[in-house]
């Protein structure tokens, strides 16, 4: 069973921390009684002036396990430090101290709908405050994944129908709204947060870098559906035709000036880097909350908590990315994109499908060694069932194999099956900072398709000493399906595929109204990324970083165009397979000092890693090719030939700073420049073999292609000594 243990915590110091202002009985006016119909309940109010602490609570999963030794608390907070501790206290703008009390409510009420049955609601609210913890970690005090802290003020409110948690009806209504999102316009482009959240994260101690998630709205409003329990969990669905209004937007900064009498506050020195979220509608909303976690055999689970949620997205569904910039005379003078205008792919094989659907989401403890086995790529994973071998879920077109990288320390195990997303945005619009009056918006019947068909992935997480994480992964994103006699993708790999394009709305078909559009790139692809001991950092000149010695990083798919949704005239260029493997890999992400833009780079060392670390069928997670580059004709029959860069050894580095001189991502606003267009600009710097500078220091070594092959035929091989590659890429309106 699972359980919320509270330790070092009193009911006397509690009470002792609460004002004198509580009002568990609190009488309603005259004119709130007048807004009320056959209704009566009660409203607890929580007032303090200096919050409530907890030394450490513990959610314990597999107590008393009676089998393996398992590590089975997480841990939020540390007992005898009061900065590790978890708070709730009051808090002011940006982080800063204020005298406010912290304000909770939470209101309980009886009524009859309008249907005649009784039901039941809960309303919460509360005033602008701060949970905060100085150590995450799991079940060892001695490492933690770092400090947090998240300022908000908002509302959870459930009205049951027929009773708090009735399945057997629909008319329940779900709200959580973090930073009072006001959704009441039409479009959610006007949408506005009116006291918005602001998280704080950082690895070590206070005073270093930190991640600041500023402007931070979240809302969840299913307006009608149920709400209820059953044999399996919580669940909810919302009611046939039923609208839920969804908004999850916020902007990243970076504080890189940071000292400890200013950790978890935002300042003039916090850096502007991203605008990012998700706004707008979305139809047949399912949840599920399972009390289970991992596997350890088929049909044998551990404590834990799995989540399963779908849903489609409504017409004025969009994501929306760009500039984060500070507030200007109440405007916050962002220059950003929407993606909207949602088009689903079609689902002729299978009706039921949902545009976006995580089939299970399981966060659990481990301990060394634990896990749910591998990962198959090129076949088919299912939730509960430990892959020891692979079955091809291609019709045997394509090589499968297990990947399997077991724990090897204890930590938090993220684990997602039956993952996907089957719609892509058909239109996307630039807004400019200057506002709607300067006329420089621009709407574009251009198509970012990113589907993505079947998503498995195991991923643990490994608290450090003195804060930070490490992590092993493994991912898959792939496409099911075969081809015809011909060699020919057949319907499924387009209507269950993974695809990565860009494509134009606004061509029409002279005779066929199911063409929407013309669009080209990958079709049908398969990704996979694993790593072992993958370090995340989080500093000054570093941001945040990305290292690892063991790395395979492989993308396959056809080049290929047609017309979309539903393909039915494509055109196929060539089978393009890239596998790249890495003894070394650093992928760095920093922000500029202006705040303009966002720098990236990294530095990758070729390798074969085909004697790496071990998966449960005893082979390496390589290939036979080690590093490659391929490309086939374009029929599954004949991938063999083709012409292939194999072994490919040395290494590359993109130099990666705060002042830039690496690689750069840029979103040019159309104030800013001279012909009022808006443009995409994405630039680096490479440098290769001698001119590249290992992380430890020291010349790297030359790039080599080990073989040059056309069907299999070995021509040659290609060796650069030293070399310098620079690039730009700028998108623009034509």
């Amino acid at each position: 069973m699972n359980k919320i243990i509270i330790f070092q915590l009193s009911i006397i110091s509690v009470l002792a921390s609460i004002s004198t202002g509580v009002s568990a009985l609190e009488t309603m006016s005259e004119d709130e009684m007048g807004r009320v119909s056959g209704r009566d309940g009660v409203t607890l109010n929580l007032e303090s002036s200096t919050g409530i602490q907890a030394d450490q609570i513990r959610w314990v999963m597999d107590e008393g396990s009676t089998g393996p030794s398992y590590e089975n608390a997480i841990h939020l907070g540390k007992a005898g430090n009061l900065d590790d501790s978890f708070r709730l206290i009051p808090i002011g703008v940006d982080g800063a101290a204020t005298t406010d009390l912290l304000d909770i409510s939470v209101a309980i009420d009886a009524f009859t709908n309008s249907d005649n049955r009784s039901g039941l609601a809960i309303d919460a609210t509360w005033d602008r405050m701060r949970a905060q913890f100085g150590s995450l970690s799991v079940s060892d005090d001695t490492r933690s994944f770092g400090a947090a802290a998240f300022d908000s003020a908002g509302r959870f409110a459930m009205i049951g129908d027929g009773g708090l948690f009735n399945a057997s009806t629909n008319n329940a209504r779900l709200i959580l709204n973090v930073g009072n999102v006001d959704a009441s316009d039409s479009n959610p482009s006007n949408w506005e947060i009116n006291d918005p959240g602001l998280l704080f994260y950082r690895m070590g101690a206070a005073g270093s870098t930190e991640i600041q998630l500023a402007n931070f709205g979240l809302l969840f409003d299913m307006h009608e559906g149920t709400i209820g329990i059953d044999n399996d969990g919580i669940f909810l669905q919302s009611a046939p035709a039923s609208r839920t209004d969804l908004n999850l937007t916020f902007d990243i900064y970076a504080n890189e000036a940071n000292t400890a009498a200013g950790s978890f506050q935002k300042t003039s020195e916090s850096i502007p880097m991203l605008f990012f979220g998700w706004r707008g509608g979305l139809d047949d909303v399912g949840l599920r909350l399972r009390p289970q976690g991992t596997w350890i055999a088929d049909n044998s689970f551990t404590g834990g908590l799995t989540t399963s949620l779908g849903f489609d997205l409504a017409d004025d569904f969009q994501f929306v990315i760009g500039e984060a910039k500070p507030e200007v005379a109440g405007d916050q003078k962002q220059s950003y994109l929407e993606f909207t205008q949602p088009v689903s792919l079609p689902s002729t094989l299978d009706p039921g499908r949902k545009d976006v659907e995580f089939g299970y989401i399981t966060l659990d403890a481990i301990s060394a060694g634990q896990g749910v086995g591998g990962i198959c790529y090129g076949g088919g994973n299912t939730f509960g069932i430990t892959a020891g071998s692979c079955s091809s879920s291609t019709g045997g077109l394509l090589p499968v194999q297990v990947i399997d990288v077991p724990a090897s320390n204890s930590g938090l195990a993220l684990i997602a099956r039956e993952w996907g997303l089957h719609a892509y945005s058909s239109n996307v619009s630039y807004r400019d900072g200057a506002g709607p009056a300067a006329g420089l918006d621009v709407n574009e019947g251009w198509a970012l398709i990113y589907t993505l068909g079947d998503i498995s992935s195991n991923v643990y997480l490994y608290p450090q000493t003195g804060g930070g994480i490490t992590m092993d992964v493994v991912t898959a994103i792939q496409t099911i399906g075969g081809a015809d006699a011909k060699g020919r993708p057949d319907l499924s790999r387009w209507e269950n595929g993974t695809h990565l394009m860009i494509g134009d709305t606004e061509v029409t078909h002279p005779t066929d109204t199911d063409v929407q559009g013309l669009a080209i790139g990958l079709v049908g692809s398969d990704l996979i990324f694993a790593a072992n001991d993958l370090s995340v950092g989080l500093s000054l000149f570093n941001g945040l970083s990305l290292s690892s010695n063991e790395v395979r990083l492989q993308l396959r798919g056809m080049f290929a165009g047609g017309d979309i949704p539903y393909m039915k005239y494509p055109i196929y260029g060539s089978y393009i397979d890239m596998n790249f493997e890495f003894d070394e890999f650093v992928f760095k992400l920093l922000p500029a000092l202006s705040g303009d833009y966002i720098n990236f780079g990294g530095f990758l060392s070729f390798a074969n890693l085909s004697g790496g670390f071990s998966n449960s069928t005893g082979g390496g997670h390589g290939h036979d090719d080690g590093s490659y580059i391929s490309f086939a004709e374009p029929n599954f029959n004949k991938l063999n030939v083709d012409l292939r860069l194999a072994d490919i050894t040395g290494d590359i580095e993109i130099p990666g700073d705060v002042v830039g001189g690496g690689g750069k991502i840029d979103l040019l606003s159309a104030t800013a420049e001279s012909d009022d267009r808006p443009k995409l600009r994405i630039q680096t710097n490479m440098k290769i073999g001698a001119l590249a500078t290992k992380p430890g220091g020291g010349a790297g070594d030359a790039l080599q292609i080990g073989r040059v092959e056309f069907g299999g035929q070995n021509l040659g091989t290609i060796v650069v000594p030293a070399g310098q590659v620079r690039a730009a890429l700028t998108l623009k309106q034509q």
